[in-house]
């Protein structure tokens, strides 16, 4: 993964772990069935294939973080008290 990411000119850390992985686990279902000769190709393939992991950056927030105000309490009645 690292590999992929120098070869991305990104950092690994922008890389999603859990894409890598899911793409890992296709190519590796599909690896049984090559020939040994063609492993380089096919890692080299795999490395472009790892491109498709990387994170896109978040944009910023729109709002400031605020606390939120608390709410009103709800409107209670309260009994007045007899004098008699």
């Amino acid at each position: 993964m690292a590999k992929a990411a120098i070869q991305a000119k990104v950092e690994p850390t922008d890389m999603s772990f859990l894409r890598a992985l899911h793409i890992l686990q296709n190519e590796m279902i599909w690896a049984i069935g090559m020939a040994p000769g063609g492993l380089p190709a096919h890692l080299m393939r795999l490395r472009t294939q790892l491109q498709f992991a990387i994170v896109e950056k978040r944009r910023g927030r729109q709002c400031p973080r605020l606390v939120k105000a608390l709410p009103n309490r709800y409107a209670a009645l309260y009994l007045k008290k007899n004098p008699n």
